[in-house]
């Protein structure tokens, strides 16, 4: 999570880079829009009960089919870390994800590959590849079935996310915030 943090951070200052040279505001990407507000609250809770399912039940799944024990993932992804470092990473860890993830997959990738290619498929169908395939670096364990489990465990809510996003960008705040719950979540993991 220390690690992740950090590679959002450069995440973050490089989207802002990048925005600034393309004449755009990064914020932007996260701006609620006042006409759709209602209706996007309303849709992302619904998406938020979505996203629940699609992060609670792929690891439970896949840790039971690839190991033979529904938790067995839990051992090897969530070591002893010290109660400070915890609290820290309880508000540096989600609100960094928020304001990394979503905006470099879906703000920025999607829309510049939706510019260049006529296909509607790839510019969805390569952001979701890479967002659930990031997650096999961190942490990286050279393991076979570890690498698979974490380069699919998330591939079921990456693609919710890409479809929502693509069908609704307007949505980016709320999915943002909901990614930065969830993984708030992950931290109290440690809690326990």
């Amino acid at each position: 999570m220390v690690s992740a943090s950090v590679v959002n951070g450069v995440s973050i200052f490089l989207l802002l880079m990048l925005s600034r040279r393309q004449g755009e505001k990064y914020f932007s990407i996260l701006r609620f829009e006042k006409l759709k507000l209602k209706t996007d609250l309303i849709l992302s809770l619904g998406f938020f009960l979505i996203s629940l399912v699609l992060t609670l039940i792929p690891p439970l799944a896949l840790s039971s089919w690839l190991w033979g024990d529904a938790s067995y993932y839990e051992e090897i992804l969530f070591k002893p870390i010290p109660w400070s470092l915890t609290l820290s990473l309880l508000v540096i860890f989600p609100a960094t994800i928020a304001l990394a993830e979503l905006p470099t997959y879906f703000g920025f990738i999607m829309p510049a590959l939706s510019r260049r290619w006529s296909s509607k498929l790839w510019p969805l169908l390569l952001p979701v590849m890479f967002l659930s395939l990031q997650h096999c670096s961190l942490p990286l364990i050279f393991d076979l079935k570890f690498l698979v489990f974490r380069g699919l465990v998330y591939l079921p809510f990456a693609l919710a996310l890409g479809i929502a996003l693509y069908r609704r960008p307007s949505l980016m705040p709320f999915l943002a915030i909901q990614h930065g719950l969830l993984d708030a979540l992950a931290v109290t993991v440690y809690f326990t």
